[in-house]
């Protein structure tokens, strides 16, 4: 069996519903915001098909939406590297020139230093052996928790400066997203150069569901991993004053995390039957605050005010789920 590469296009692979689109985050030196997703859907239940950049501006919560023709998309099968109108798109490099009703969007960003989940044969990137069922939802695929960036992009009249920022890329692709899920990001803390990404959402299997876990925490030049498949245990997980506490355990190792929406929302595009619809609420302001413990010993404690998060479907369910 070949792995495949994670930041590669897997739509000729898959029959429709079909779905792919690669999240960029990048963040400037004095704390601004976007999320760049650039994407292909095709519906199941009709012959509508589109080609899309969507942008969410952290700032003031806005959304922008352009289409393009399918035939517009164009992407390598063996890594990495899409062209889409006359926009082009890599792990190391942006370049964006979009004049639309709403919106207008030129530059180029480039990527340093980027740090991926690591792809082996036992375990190809986050999902682990979750990658080879063909069945499954929903793929995820974490590209780079956490890189520098340079460059500028201008919004509208907003210049954007990412000399000394941060960048972090992750991707979805399959027939649909999940029913529940909750999801945070940063690598924006108070006191260290680190990166969290953590993720639980209700997973079907079979006749079943269950709820599947993705969390890593970059610190200290090291990749710490607590996941569904390396047999993590959730120690707890609970709401309470709109904070998410989840305390997970790998062996020896025990993170709690303490999670917080942002108070600037912006309804992102996802698909839907008929077409990618606006429904997910998501934020770039959100609070997180990682703890990590070897033995009891504290090797990891810190806070983050620039935390991408997204609260989604029945979270209460989800977490009685995650507690079974």
């Amino acid at each position: 069996m070949i792995i495949r590469n994670p930041s590669a296009y897997h739509g000729n692979k898959h029959k429709r519903p079909f779905f792919e689109g690669w999240y960029h985050k990048l963040t400037t030196k004095n704390n601004r915001s976007l999320a760049i997703i650039p994407g292909i859907y095709h519906s199941g239940k009709s012959n509508n098909k589109t080609a899309f950049i969507m942008v969410f501006d952290g700032i003031n919560g806005k959304v922008f939406f352009k289409r393009y023709k399918t035939s517009e998309f164009k992407c390598s099968k063996s890594k990495y590297a899409l062209h889409l109108g006359t926009n082009y798109f890599s792990l190391k490099e942006i370049k964006l020139d979009i004049i639309d009703d709403d919106f207008q969007l030129k530059g180029q960003v480039y990527s340093n230093n980027i740090k991926p989940w690591p792809v082996t044969f036992f375990e190809p990137g986050c999902m682990g052996w979750y990658t080879y069922i063909p069945t499954m939802e929903c793929f995820h695929g974490i590209l780079s928790m956490d890189h520098s960036l340079n460059g500028k992009l201008e919004l509208n009249d907003s210049l954007y400066n990412f000399s000394d920022g941060r960048g972090y890329i992750e991707k979805d692709w399959g027939g649909n997203f999940p029913e529940d899920w909750i999801w945070a990001q940063s690598n924006h803390f108070e006191n260290n150069q680190a990166s969290i990404s953590a993720s639980l959402a209700t997973i079907p299997w079979k006749k079943m569901k269950f709820a599947g876990f993705i969390v890593g925490l970059y610190c200290n030049n090291k990749l710490y991993r607590f996941t569904t498949y390396r047999n993590t245990i959730i120690n707890n997980i609970y709401i309470d004053s709109e904070k998410l506490h989840w305390q997970l355990q790998q062996k020896e190792l025990v993170l709690d995390l303490t999670i917080k929406k942002g108070s600037k929302p912006g309804i992102l595009f996802a698909p839907d039957k008929d077409d990618m619809i606006p429904k997910v609420t998501e934020f770039l302001d959100g609070e997180i605050h990682c703890q990590l413990y070897d033995n009891d010993l504290k090797i990891f404690d810190d806070f983050s005010n620039l935390c991408a998060t997204e609260f989604i479907g029945n979270t209460n369910k989800l977490i009685e789920m995650a507690l079974k």
